[in-house]
């Protein structure tokens, strides 16, 4: 079909934003991105003090250095807040080694956490004060009863483990008759009938899903986002999938018409439960499309996700990490003729607490058109975690309003007159 380049559109669009929005980003800022980074950055003066200073070093690919001694910063002679490199002393007190900024994901000094940040259009790169930034979430997060989700420490997280290992060992008494093994992973804890060699590919999956979305997100590689780890429960058989959500979850069986929930609790605890069903593949996507629900619930805050938002991460990440399931490819197709026939996603697409399934393939493909810029996905999705309306985080990051993104999208699908 034709597409109109889905950027192209929106370089129009920001060209004719109100006034005030312009206002808000900060002067030294070409971009939504390098506006939000620059809020919280470290200033010259800031740099300068962190000279001599010991640091800890985490690098963008999970490796790390203790112990290093700042030297000096790279500046831009025009604006010497931002630089390219830090060049550190080693622990031994004798190297020293410059360090392209881009290698890096975040400096501890002390107490003091900083991530670095990239300004895209200058190619340079900032400090962000995490503190600074998070009392200012979290300011705002309070308001709405709302938090950011505390660190966990080591020994607590110990805690919550201990605490999922001894509700599966309930479930596997209660199921004795059923051959259920427990396997756990880095990242998860799960319990299920199904032969291990059949399990495994989807172990596999989820694994991938987590580093999708800790890419998507900003996280460093391995980042646990889990209150202790994921439970899983997995069935062979539909009929123990409902005594179990009966049992255990309180799920009113007999309005299950689901293969697979999350349950996500207000403490940050994550239980995904589902059956196997004739199609692998299919299932392989049930597991990932749950589990994201709830590493979004598990991300940065506790505040929620809109559901078209919220149910198009999940079936888009679900695309990406198990391309074998062709649900959201179909969804997606069937999605683009839905929208031919009505011209419409929906008056209440954007505000019900559920969307229609109809409506999946307009979730995910709406959220594949947004992430083709992941610095400004992150950017919104970050807003709305952050306390923002989803339609102020979207005008921060996009500069557009929810019915130009409906106008954006629709151009890009071959619907231009598309309308909510």
């Amino acid at each position: 079909m034709n597409r109109i380049p889905f950027w192209s559109w929106i370089c129009l669009v920001m060209l004719s934003l109100p006034a005030w929005a312009q206002q808000e980003r900060r002067a030294a800022a070409v971009d939504p991105v390098e506006a939000a980074h620059l809020e919280n950055s470290l200033s010259a003066e800031q740099l300068e003090a962190l000279l001599g200073q010991k640091a800890d070093l985490l690098y963008a690919n999970g490796k790390s250095e203790v112990g290093i001694e700042v030297k000096s910063f790279l500046l831009s002679k025009q604006q010497p807040d931002r630089f390219r490199s830090i060049e550190v002393l080693l622990a031994d007190g004798k190297k020293s080694r410059k360090i392209p900024a881009q290698q890096i994901f975040q400096l501890n000094v002390g107490d003091a956490v900083y991530m670095m940040a990239l300004l895209p259009t200058q190619k340079y790169y900032v400090l962000i004060d995490l503190a600074k930034r998070d009392q200012v979430v979290n300011d705002r997060l309070k308001a709405a009863q709302q938090r950011i989700w505390e660190p966990i420490s080591p020994a607590d997280q110990e805690k919550y483990v201990a605490e999922g290992k001894e509700f599966l060992q309930k479930v596997q008494t209660h199921f004795v008759r059923l051959p259920m093994q427990f396997t756990e992973t880095n990242f998860f804890l799960i319990l299920s009938d199904m032969p291990a060699a059949q399990l495994a590919p989807y172990i596999r999956q989820l694994d991938l899903m987590c580093d999708s979305l800790g890419q998507a997100f900003g996280f460093p590689p391995g980042h646990n986002v889990w209150r202790g780890k994921a439970v899983f429960v997995i069935f062979v058989r539909s009929e123990d999938f409902i005594e179990f959500e009966s049992e255990f979850m309180k799920y009113a069986a007999n309005s299950m018409v689901a293969q697979g929930l999350c349950h996500h609790e207000a403490d940050g605890r994550v239980t995904v439960s589902a059956y196997r069903g004739d199609n692998p593949e299919h299932f392989g996507g049930l597991l990932v499309h749950e589990t994201a629900h709830g590493y979004m619930h598990r991300y940065r805050s506790t505040v929620f996700i809109p559901s078209w938002l919220n149910e198009g991460i999940a079936d888009w990440i679900t695309g990406i990490a198990v391309p074998s399931c062709k649900t959201t490819v179909h969804r997606q197709k069937e999605a683009v003729l839905l929208l031919k026939r009505e011209g419409s996603i929906g008056r209440t697409f954007y505000t019900t607490s559920r969307i229609e399934p109809k409506q999946y393939g307009v979730a995910s493909s709406m959220v594949h058109l947004l992430a083709q810029r992941p610095e400004l996905f992150r950017l919104f999705f970050n807003g709305i975690k952050e306390g923002l309306t989803w339609q102020d985080s979207l005008m921060r990051a996009y500069g557009m309003t929810p019915e130009q993104l409906t106008s954006a999208y629709g151009a890009a699908i071959g619907v231009p007159n598309l309308t909510n």
